[in-house]
């Protein structure tokens, strides 16, 4: 499902990335989509949350320094920057909706749900990442 209908999803809103990951660039700093997997799955079905984060250039940089042992991609999900679960960001009636996990089931059909996954990545967590971008200038 991420990548038949999430991936181009995401790239369409300007996100660039595989697997699971997906980063987008502002001036000044990197906004990034992590697709989180639950640990207790079934065969039958499997559980998904989406984790959303920004992080300055110069922070980013600094941690690779600092942790060049660390692989490139796991920079931005330490403990820099800000970084939010979608759940928190997700609002109904001016309230966070809490913990927003999807569950996908095997042989059923995924576009319904990886629609709402975009709509929330799209509605919620994009503009969240553009406002941190710009406070932090």
């Amino acid at each position: 499902m991420v990548d038949t209908n999430l991936a181009p999803g995401l790239r369409a809103l300007g996100f660039f990335g595989v697997g699971r990951r997906f980063r987008i660039e502002g001036a000044r700093h990197w906004g990034e989509i992590l697709v989180e997997q639950a640990r207790s799955f079934t065969a039958r079905a499997v559980r998904f949350t989406v984790h959303v984060g920004v992080i300055s250039r110069d922070e980013w940089a600094e941690q690779l320094r600092v942790r060049p042992y660390y692989p490139a991609s796991d920079g931005a999900r330490g403990h820099m920057g800000w970084q939010s679960p979608i759940g928190a960001l997700v609002m109904v009636a001016g309230y966070p909706i809490g913990e927003l996990w999807w569950e996908l089931e095997v042989g059923r059909p995924f576009d319904s749900l990886s629609g709402e996954v975009l709509t929330a990545v799209r509605e919620f967590a994009l503009p969240a990442m553009q406002t941190r971008m710009r406070q932090q200038g």
